[in-house]
């Protein structure tokens, strides 16, 4: 019983501080008969070092947020740039083979992408530099997601025959779809890195590629 009303009044306190913060400020005296605790060996804590050591704690929180957010804005900001430089090499691109060689080379030179395959449903002949699966093939590699997909797992044989050289290497994949009205397919995209390309992770840069990639190469099949 004692114990609950000392707990009682310790919360009574608590909440009586936190909306006097100056309390102690104009009642000095009662500094003199606190025990405060020992922030480390050989140092006697102050009321006014425990503060600092708050002030400070909470300043390097905030300036690692800072930080964070300053480096994701400045890979948004390369990112806009490889976007908008992949959109400019598809502008220019006159027919099927220069709009696939721009694809693959600004997947590879500006979003560093590892390993790329470009597939489709249609005959080989209809993209240079694709590979040709089966629609079933396809489906199974989306796995009924409408649009980009990163952290699919290609069945091994798929898996072979999307990248031959050394298929075993490679531990995470993401899906571009490609869909227009002359043909059918997908760009995947493959990493040793087992977390660049992590189920759940954002596809939103995915999903622009994937309609611009659409548009150019419909426009060269027309």
């Amino acid at each position: 019983m004692v114990s609950e009303d000392v707990s009682d009044i310790v919360e009574e306190l608590r909440v009586f501080l936190r909306a006097h913060p100056d309390f102690l400020y104009h009642n000095q005296e009662i500094l003199q008969e606190l025990t405060l605790p020992h922030l480390g060996l050989g140092s006697a804590s102050s009321l006014l070092e425990r503060q600092v050591q708050t002030l400070r704690q909470e300043r390097n929180a905030l300036q690692n947020r800072i930080a964070l957010l300053l480096e994701t804005a400045q890979q948004n900001v390369l990112l806009a740039a490889h976007l908008s430089n992949l959109a400019a090499a598809l502008l220019t691109a006159r027919d099927s083979s220069g709009t696939v060689s721009a694809i693959l080379d600004q997947l590879k030179g500006g979003f560093q992408v590892e390993a790329v395959t470009l597939v489709t449903v249609h005959p080989a002949e209809t993209l240079p530099k694709s590979r040709t699966i089966p629609a079933a093939a396809l489906e199974e590699l989306r796995g009924g997601t409408p649009g980009a997909a990163a952290g699919i797992t290609p069945p091994p044989a798929l898996l072979l025959q999307l990248f031959p050289d050394s298929p075993e290497k490679l531990r995470s994949f993401a899906l571009i779809p490609l869909e227009g009205q002359h043909f059918l397919g997908a760009i995947v995209l493959a990493s040793r890195d087992p977390e660049r390309y992590v189920p759940g992770a954002g596809t939103d840069l995915l999903d622009q590629i994937a309609r611009l990639a659409s548009t150019a190469l419909d426009r060269c099949l027309s």
